[in-house]
């Protein structure tokens, strides 16, 4: 074996030191942890949060991490997994490039296992940092050729890996402990699912598992934990013909990029997207067209007359009119872009049950079409762009067209300060009081200076949503 690509990765985890982040680095990594927090917060409120909170809180056990907006503390490894749920229950979080919601499953990990070790905010931050480096390199070496993507295609799979870097980089591991970590984790990962998530019609709806985010946490913080007790793993397993990227259901692996630029460039500056809308992110330019069109001429739900939406392959199966539930309507272009034109609000209030029991959202609904661009799918796969051209015609006879190559929250186009602040606000009232809210805002944006995340962390608690 000409490198042992497993080892150069543990081995940045290892020697990281918080001192040696940009200044840039560090308060991305803040912003991403408020956003994440504040998806925590709205995910709750949902059946599927609701579903997660409510057994974990019923099992008892040690009281050692909190459940964010879950009103209860619970053992670790549960707290992982029911955080990294409720993050990306709305489908609010953040992305790598439209292939992957990290954050949920990086920020849950180091949180949990720091507030069960009463880490400093420094050691968390820096934790954080290493699990998107560490896990988005691995994801990115890792995707399928096109032709192997119609068939197989895994998420969470490669997730897994940046959960137990960060979980790993909290506990403080040497070089062996976290070897060992990556070996359990990537030989416990979620299977490559997402062709199986219930994208045909006949299938639908689309399962509540997703990515999944949850259950890398669970297993990332999982092989930490049993790692720091000496437990062992196959210290190789990235590497190989018969290496994770295999085992991950991908048919090739371009391991330059697992390292190239490691140390130097980072993750959370070049390639992490955050969301505006709580929907799929390949739903996002289409979103932005709409939104655009909208106030740009005036239009309401009731002048429209035809809403025809031009993009790459996937975002055609999301052309279902009459989805099941919050999630099913999470992947449908014509729910999603009826909460765009009647103005709702994203987060939870997309998803209520008058919403989607509405007749006026089904009307809008049926006015919706998806049809696929070949070179707008082609630039997806071959130049990670989301890009969409949306063509609204109203009862008048007029017609208007916006074409959005990169949508809003992009690296590329990135998201205001005040969005993300407005964003995390809006869904931390469901569950705190605004004077809180205010505090959890200052000790995020401080958070390197904090001596113990414990006291952050229990205030993030909020009310008790399960009796």
């Amino acid at each position: 074996m000409a490198e042992w690509y497993t080892k150069k990765l543990a081995e940045y985890a290892v020697n990281s030191q918080f001192e040696d982040y940009p200044a840039e680095v560090v308060e991305r990594a803040k912003v991403l942890i408020l956003d994440l927090i504040g998806c925590m917060f709205g995910g709750c409120q949902t059946g599927l949060g609701k579903a997660i909170v409510k057994p974990l809180t019923s099992m008892g056990g040690q009281p050692e991490a909190t459940i964010v907006g879950g009103g209860a503390k619970v053992p670790t490894i549960q707290a992982a997994f029911a955080n990294g749920t409720t993050a990306n229950a709305l489908d609010y979080d953040d992305t790598l490039l439209g292939i992957g919601h990290p954050g949920a499953s990086v920020i849950p990990a180091a949180l949990a296992i720091g507030e069960w070790k009463h880490a400093s905010g420094k050691d968390v931050l820096n934790a954080i940092l290493v699990g998107y480096d560490v896990g988005d390199r691995i994801g990115l070496a890792i995707q399928p050729s096109y032709e192997r993507l119609q068939n197989v295609w895994g998420v969470g799979t490669w997730q897994t890996l940046g959960a137990a870097a960060a979980a790993a980089r909290v506990l403080n591991m040497d070089l062996d402990k976290t070897l060992n970590t990556y070996g359990v984790a990537g030989a416990t990962a979620p299977l490559p699912n997402t062709q199986k998530w219930g994208w045909d019609l006949s299938e639908r709806p689309i399962h509540w598992v997703k990515e999944p985010t949850g259950w890398p946490c669970w297993t990332g913080t999982t092989a930490a934990v049993l790692a720091e007790n000496g437990f062992i793993g196959n210290r190789f397993i990235l590497d190989g013909k018969n290496g994770f990227w295999i085992m991950a259901g991908s048919d090739q692996c371009d391991y330059e990029k697992m390292t190239k630029g490691l140390g130097n460039e980072y993750e959370v500056i070049d390639n992490i997207a955050i969301k505006p809308y709580s929907s799929c992110r390949w739903q996002h330019a289409t979103l932005d067209c709409v939104q655009e069109l909208k106030h740009e001429h005036h239009l309401s739900p009731e002048s429209i007359e035809a809403v025809a939406v031009h993009s790459f392959a996937w975002v055609k199966t999301h052309e279902v009119y009459n989805p099941a539930d919050m999630v099913d309507a999470q992947f449908s272009i014509p729910y999603t872009v009826s909460m765009v034109l009647l103005g709702e609000h994203p987060g939870p209030a997309w998803y209520t049950p008058e919403n989607m029991q509405s007749d006026i959202v089904a009307r809008i609904m049926k006015k919706v079409t998806v049809e696929t661009d070949s070179g707008i799918d082609r630039a997806y796969f071959d130049e990670d762009k989301i890009s969409a051209r949306v063509k609204i015609s109203t009862n008048s006879g007029d017609a208007f067209e916006k074409f959005v190559g990169i949508p809003y929250g992009d690296p590329r186009h990135p998201i205001s300060q005040s969005d993300i602040e407005d964003k995390f606000r809006n869904q931390a009232l469901y569950v705190l009081g605004s004077e809180d809210v205010d505090r959890v805002m200052e000790e995020i944006y401080a958070f390197e200076k904090l001596e113990d995340i414990s006291d952050l962390m229990s205030l993030l608690m909020g009310n008790p949503l399960v009796k």
